[in-house]
Formats: C-alpha cells, sequence, structure tokens
C-alpha cells in the first residue's frame, strides 16, 4: 500500500500526511496559511515499509490499513 510522504531534513525521517499542514504524528510541513503548486512537489507516493518516523508508523498506517 502507498501513502502520502514527506521527508524532513532536520531529523532524517519520513512522515505520512495526514492533511494539507501536518502529518500523523504532529509534525508540521506546511506552515503556511495556503497551499501552492510548490507545495505538492513536497508530498511523495511511498510504500509503508519506506516510513522511519515511528509515531506515523504507528498511528497512520493502522489507521489506513
Amino acid at each position: 500500500m502507498f501513502y502520502p510522504t514527506v521527508f524532513d531534513k532536520g531529523d532524517n525521517l519520513t512522515h505520512v500526511v495526514k492533511d494539507r499542514n501536518t502529518c500523523n504524528c504532529g509534525f508540521k510541513y506546511n506552515v503556511f496559511p495556503t497551499f501552492v503548486r510548490s507545495d505538492f512537489k513536497k508530498i511523495k507516493f511511498k510504500p509503508a515499509n519506506t516510513i522511519t518516523c515511528p509515531r506515523c508508523k504507528a498511528l497512520g498506517i493502522k489507521k489506513f490499513s
């Protein structure tokens, strides 16, 4: 199964996208109130085994499966 993911360069973790501003674990990847076309380029669809954030794994994969 593929999930929408975002990579954070600060902690080198791949997070599962929850909505247009946050991830499942609470990480904010988009801090601006507007969502522009370049923000879509940050989101990549990847398989579940490439998600490295432990909180996103625990919360997101069980919810969507």
